[in-house]
């Protein structure tokens, strides 16, 4: 058999045994179970296929308190009263917020854990679920994080743990549920630009350094253990900022294929039989009611467009995935009527076309790309590219001792930075929270202080506890510096306010390798409304001491992970890594 009608043959086979495709819905308006069996009809009538609810207080993955199943009885008892007809695919919701210090090498806590995952389990299959639906961003604490509270362990053997317990929790919330459908909002289809890099020691460095470091070991142990019936959805929530037919092409290609990368070679099969490409539709994205201080491409969109493209990606979502897409929404309620005007009938439509094995019958990239462009174009033209001289010290200045405190005179008996401004993408120019920033150089090294202010201090928990990676997530600074004039390579250093630091080098016009590690020197201080951090790079790591006249391109950023506020000296549209043109400049 030649390998073409083999693929032929392969495809036929998969169309005859592909399920269904199926809407579910999911957002602010999430329903206890006592809500739906009152208003189950109603429900019904919303052009969906099933939703996603949550039982009341028991619905957190990681509790470390043994629920009592006394107490979730009468909810139990309500799941069986429901009189579900025309919604087929429901789920209940488990979130991964980690607020009981749950430790993955602790098996008595997991011992509690498995046997709260076992109840959700029982009352799943009291509603008649297709499953459980499961939302790995922590909301707090993050339990992906690496090291976290593990900073003498290794990796692997963090790794291998976690593991363990994917193994665990699948197969407690198999206990009744044979066939389970675990739609997980988001899996291994967030990693796209790890699984690009070819070598597999340099992607497991990198991935031990993302924010989500973890998570690819829980998915290896839940298909450790996932019975044959059982399917893993990666509900592939980066969809949510789709715009094209290729974006939803390439995401499914990303997880059916790529993404495989990230499991270790003895669960590749496994992953392939048991995990199904899920997509999502990020109503408020689509129709721009998300964020409204916030810059982004639909807002550059017509009224008009924005509800085709609404209908674009409903459509291309459940023609792309394997079976569930699920429909997110924050600002209205499907249960109550509050639905802006012309939204079901775009999700109706798009369903009714692709029922009826019609095309859309009409795109939306060019529109989509305007927007884009436009976006683009608006905050290039608010981006502010700061330029300054940098200060030498003078022969009779010592050189700032590291202690944390600022009150060194390298920093008090001079001017700091221009201000911080939230980055581009934001309308809002002023940052909630002030950083300032002094710098200095001598022959030896270049010196940076740092005074962040901090309205709520309680949220430097975490980053004090060094249970956050400075520069992936939690509350931290960042520098951006290039190595040399440019071209050259360029260098990011992190630092949070636990005094753990973080280097790596970036894209250059040399090779990373012509880079050494700096052995870089830093302190911080928490005080009343403030952290305070002090730097010391010496220029032998980075290139050599600048020659008179020459310049650095540099950017300085700060990252409040909760408040979601990212602010710069300089200003960007997406990413400073990526975008080594905007950054700023340091004259010597």
């Amino acid at each position: 058999m030649g390998p073409i009608l083999g693929a032929l043959l392969v495809g036929a086979a998969i169309a005859q045994t592909a399920p269904a495709k199926k809407l579910v819905e999911y957002g602010w308006d999430v329903p206890f179970p006592d809500y739906v069996k009152e208003h189950v009809r109603e429900m019904e009538e919303r052009p969906f296929d099933g939703v996603i609810f949550k039982l009341r207080e028991l619905n957190q993955a990681f509790d470390t308190r043994r629920w009592d199943a006394a107490r979730l009885e009468p909810q139990v008892e309500t799941l069986r009263g429901i009189e579900w007809k025309r919604f087929t695919d429901n789920f209940l919701m488990l979130n991964s917020t980690d607020v009981w210090g749950m430790d993955w090498f602790d098996d008595g806590q997991w011992e509690a854990i498995a046997g709260n995952l076992r109840l959700v389990s029982r009352a799943a299959k009291a509603g008649r679920c297709a499953g459980v639906a499961f939302d790995p961003e922590p909301y707090g604490p993050n339990p992906w994080a690496f090291p976290g509270p593990y900073p003498d362990r290794s990796f692997e053997q963090v790794a291998a743990e976690v593991r363990k317990r994917g193994a665990q929790f699948i197969a407690a919330l198999e206990a009744e549920l044979p066939g389970l459908r675990l739609l997980t909002l988001f899996q291994l289809g967030i990693f796209g630009r790890l699984v690009d890099e070819p070598d597999p020691a340099a992607r497991q460095a990198k991935l031990a350094g993302d924010i989500y470091a973890l998570l690819p070991a829980f998915v290896a142990g839940m298909l450790d253990a996932a019975a044959p019936g059982t399917r893993i959805v990666d509900g592939n929530e980066p969809s949510y900022y789709y715009g094209t037919r290729d974006e939803f092409r390439r995401g499914y290609r990303l997880m059916k294929e790529g993404a495989a990368a990230l499991v270790p070679p003895e669960a590749r099969g496994a992953y392939a039989s048991r995990v199904q490409a899920g997509m999502a539709v990020y109503m408020d994205y689509v129709l721009a009611r998300w964020r409204p201080e916030s810059d982004y491409p639909s807002r550059y969109a017509s009224p008009r467009d924005r509800m085709l493209w609404l209908e674009h990606n409903v459509y291309r979502s459940l023609a792309t995935t394997d079976e569930y897409v699920w429909f997110y929404s924050e600002g209205m309620s499907w249960w109550k009527g509050e639905i802006p005007a012309g939204v079901e009938e775009a999700v109706r439509s798009a369903r009714a076309k692709l029922a009826a094995g019609q095309p859309l019958g009409f795109e939306i990239e060019n529109f989509v790309a305007r927007a884009r462009q436009a976006r683009d174009g608006a905050v290039a033209m608010r981006l502010l590219t700061r330029s300054s001289r940098a200060r030498r010290l003078e022969p009779s200045e010592s050189p700032p001792r590291l202690d944390g405190s600022l009150d060194d005179p390298a920093w008090s008996m001079h001017s700091p930075l221009a201000p911080f401004l939230v980055r581009a993408k934001a309308l809002k120019d002023l940052p909630d929270a002030r950083t300032t920033v002094w710098a200095a150089y001598d022959a030896k090294a270049l010196y940076l202080a740092f005074r962040c202010e901090e309205p709520n201090p309680a949220r430097l928990k975490a980053a004090l506890e060094g249970t956050d990676r400075p520069g992936y997530e939690g509350d931290g600074v960042e520098l951006f510096l290039s190595v040399g004039e440019a071209p050259a390579p360029r260098r990011t250093f992190t630092l949070n306010p636990g005094n753990v630091r973080g280097e790596r080098p970036w894209a250059g016009a040399m090779p990373l390798s012509a880079v050494s590690a700096p052995p870089w020197r830093s302190a911080v201080g928490v005080g009343e409304g403030a952290w305070t951090a002090e730097v010391a790079i010496p220029w032998d790591a980075i290139g050599g001491l600048p020659a008179p006249g020459s310049a650095r391109r540099v950017n300085l950023c700060r990252d409040r992970a909760l408040a979601r506020e990212v602010s710069c000296w300089s200003g960007f549209l997406e990413n400073p890594e990526s975008e080594p043109d905007r950054m700023g400049e340091w004259r010597f």
